[in-house]
């Protein structure tokens, strides 16, 4: 059972399961972090939520051609996720999308891939 009204004290819904405790890890009135699996979407196209930009005309990415330049997009968002946004319509599964930098762009720029590891500013010590 889930309760569809949030408690504005501690910001928790009710949720109610039944499930094996048997080595007695959970006791009565306990609060613990759920993740709720409703549905699962088969073959969905997932891009990174900062890829994910709005304008006049809606939401849009930019994607990456062969060419190393960029194309703007438009796209149905489904649902956002956290870190993650579903698209429904306006990408394919192999298509690279932009997912930092986007105000220095326009149809046709130039552009270089970076992996996580050299785009992240490293701390000095």
């Amino acid at each position: 059972m889930v309760n569809n009204e949030v408690d504005s004290k501690t910001g928790t819904i009710l949720l109610r399961a039944v499930f094996p405790n048997e080595d007695e890890t959970l006791w009565p009135g306990q609060f613990v972090h759920v993740k709720l699996t409703l549905a699962v979407r088969r073959n969905a196209v997932v891009v990174p939520s900062p890829a994910v930009q709005v304008g006049q005309q809606g939401n849009f990415v930019f994607v990456v051609t062969k060419d190393q330049t960029v194309e703007s997009r438009p796209v149905t968002v489904d649902s956002v996720l956290g870190p993650e946004t579903v698209v429904t319509q306006g990408l394919q599964a192999q298509d690279r999308v932009v997912t930092s930098g986007q105000l220095r762009l326009i149809n046709g720029s130039k552009v270089e891939i970076k992996s996580a590891e050299t785009s992240t500013p490293k701390k000095s010590s």
